[in-house]
């Protein structure tokens, strides 16, 4: 089910000319959130490769979120305001699955790595660029990941894979689930008037390759 979510985000921005190249890793950041159930998919991975986790850095507080996608959502659609730190922590230390500027992991890499690409070579600029309504489509794509993994977590990279640690202690994973926020449903989807036909190809392309119905959720 989730890859062909990612396939589908992957057809629906094939057309953006990315100028994202391999051993470009400026944005390969420990900076990456996700959920449990795209977690269990990179362990399934390496654990098929031979490969074991690596060393877990599990001291970089800024890096918890204080809400999930799907939580800013809500704050959102009830007029709340949401301080830039919460909306998106960021480190810029390098991902502990890169190796010599390429990503180990890119088969399973987390959907937040897929959707973060770049028009512009952000090595240079000092930041990316992408089509605002290619923005709204991560960001629906995120709610609707979550809203998949009910019951599951969401949290960063490193606490997400030692809580899945299955080679660790108990204890060892009970710390990292209390670093993780639990995954709620989609409140309502964060879609501006202009760009709500283009969320509802969307949605149907996705309908199309999960079956998940998600296209009613426009209706919220």
């Amino acid at each position: 089910m989730i890859p062909a979510i990612y396939q589908a985000f992957a057809e629906e921005s094939a057309g953006v000319a990315f100028v994202c190249r391999p051993g470009c890793a400026t944005c390969c950041t420990r900076s990456v959130n996700l959920t449990t159930a795209e977690g269990r998919l990179l362990v399934d991975f390496l654990r098929q490769m031979g490969r074991s986790l690596p060393d877990l850095p599990r001291d970089f507080a800024v890096l918890r979120p204080s809400l999930t996608t799907n939580g800013l959502a809500a704050s959102y659609l009830a007029g709340q305001e949401v301080e830039a730190e919460v909306e998106s922590p960021w480190l810029f230390e390098p991902c502990f699955f890169l190796r010599e500027g390429l990503c180990s992991i890119y088969e399973v890499r987390p959907f937040a790595c897929r959707s973060f690409a770049s028009t512009v070579n952000c090595g240079k600029s000092g930041m990316a660029e992408a089509p605002e309504w290619l923005v709204t489509l991560a960001i629906v794509t995120n709610q609707l990941l979550e809203n998949l993994d009910q019951g599951g977590w969401w949290g960063n990279l490193a606490d997400i894979l030692a809580f899945l640690d299955e080679g660790s202690d108990k204890s060892s994973r009970l710390a990292a689930r209390s670093r993780l926020l639990p995954n709620v449903p989609v409140p309502g989807l964060l879609v501006v008037p202009d760009e709500l036909a283009r969320v509802e190809g969307y949605l149907a392309r996705l309908d199309k390759a999960t079956g998940l119905g998600v296209s009613e959720l426009i209706q919220k």
